[in-house]
């Protein structure tokens, strides 16, 4: 799929403009002459860009999508109009062309999970509780309890969000006073201790030695700066690397806490949602095995659809991955016994949802004390290097005034 723009022309000529993801041209000229316009001159992307531009939604673009479907469904709409008064009504121009775009996969007789499979944007979960919704009538009401679950996974993702920006902050403003004591500060000190001939520490020479170079290429600096930012951020995103990175995460002192409880939390809402609308368990499980959260916990689950399949119960294949803990999988055998599978599972999403939030908070209250030793080391290297050389000053000078 491609990103287009374009300008058209009426039936009664008039000029308009607009933009949506197609196939490739020929899908747009036909899409336009549903709509009784011509086009007459079209932009698109690099192929390149449409990775970064057409990537998988978010939750609250999930959230939005299944809120707007289950109302008007609910309210009485066919598929078709429902789809049409989404591509209205969404907040953002990219969940406008995916209403769009999938009333046209519609409308040529594709079911509303086909099409949500097409783009390859929305979690395999959505389309799957699409499926069953359709299949059983019950679109609206299954649409509405997805929108739940999207909408407590994004005030998670928010509220760790949110706790990241005072590190980060404080983090910027570290970096910021670091340069400029080593580009501004420090050069001056150097040329008063070099005219004043005051033997200094072979620190003290280290740091000025520093700042003499950063001050050289000081120039270089914001390109340099931009260059190391660029490649992390690719790092992040380059597919190659996150199973390492998800790895790291999960294994991580200090992190790992945080991201089991989120994968656990995402695990246990996901499956309480499609067995609260009648899925399978073997389709469950299909689908938690086909995207998961973290890739690393995705590779110690993927056998256990394998295993469910020949007659393995979910809490045995559950507990032969060593990566969940006790207390769920003992909730997820009493589901499996009493046949409350769906209600064990929200509420051990419950649990780790709330054990969540108490780690951001813990994580959060733990940053103080950190920065605190952060400051304290900064002044430490400050006072080794910059206050030694102007103390010995001070006191020759002293001695100097003495009669």
């Amino acid at each position: 799929m491609r990103l287009y723009w374009y300008q058209a022309m009426t039936a009664e000529g008039a000029s308009v403009r607009g933009s949506g993801e197609h196939a490739d041209l020929n899908d747009l000229v036909l899409a336009l002459s549903v709509q009784d316009l011509q086009p007459y001159r079209v932009w698109s992307l690099p192929t390149w860009l449409n990775v970064f531009v057409l990537r998988p939604l978010k939750p609250a673009a999930v959230t939005e999508f299944c809120l707007l479907m289950s109302n008007h469904v609910r309210a009485g709409a066919d598929l078709r109009m429902a789809l049409a008064e989404a591509a209205n009504s969404a907040s953002t121009s990219r969940l406008r062309m995916l209403c769009a775009r999938l009333k046209r996969s519609v409308e040529r007789g594709d079911t509303l999970s086909q099409a949500m499979d097409q783009t390859r944007v929305f979690p395999p979960m959505l389309s799957q509780l699409a499926v069953v919704g359709q299949e059983t009538g019950r679109l609206g009401p299954i649409l509405a309890s997805a929108a739940a679950q999207f909408e407590q996974m994004r005030q998670l993702r928010n509220a760790l969000m949110r706790a990241l920006i005072y590190p980060a902050i404080v983090l910027a403003v570290l970096t910021a006073s670091a340069l400029y004591w080593l580009l501004m500060v420090l050069p001056r000190m150097a040329t008063l201790f070099e005219s004043l001939r005051v033997q200094l520490p072979p620190t003290t020479v280290w740091v000025m030695q520093v700042a003499e170079g950063l001050k050289t290429h000081a120039a270089w600096l914001p390109l340099v700066l931009v260059l190391v930012l660029m490649v992390v951020l690719l790092l992040f995103r380059w597919p190659v690397m996150k199973p390492v990175l998800h790895a790291v995460y999960w294994w991580l002192p200090g992190v790992r806490e945080m991201e089991r409880a989120r994968v656990y939390h995402a695990f246990f809402s996901h499956m309480g949602a499609m067995q609260q609308a009648g899925l399978t368990l073997s389709r469950t499980l299909t689908v938690l095995i086909q995207q998961p959260l973290n890739q690393f916990f995705g590779g110690r689950i993927s056998g256990i659809g394998l295993n469910a399949a020949r007659g393995q119960t979910l809490a045995e294949g559950l507990g032969s991955t060593r990566v969940f803990e006790r207390f769920a999988l003992s909730l997820v055998r009493l589901g499996e016994r009493t046949g409350t599978l769906d209600e064990q599972s929200l509420r051990l999403s419950e649990h780790y949802a709330q054990k969540l939030k108490q780690q951001i908070e813990t994580g959060t209250r733990l940053f103080e004390p950190v920065l605190l030793l952060v400051l304290a080391a900064v002044l430490l290297l400050v006072g080794s290097t910059m206050l030694g050389p102007v103390y010995d000053l001070a006191a020759r000078a002293s001695s100097g005034l003495q009669p």
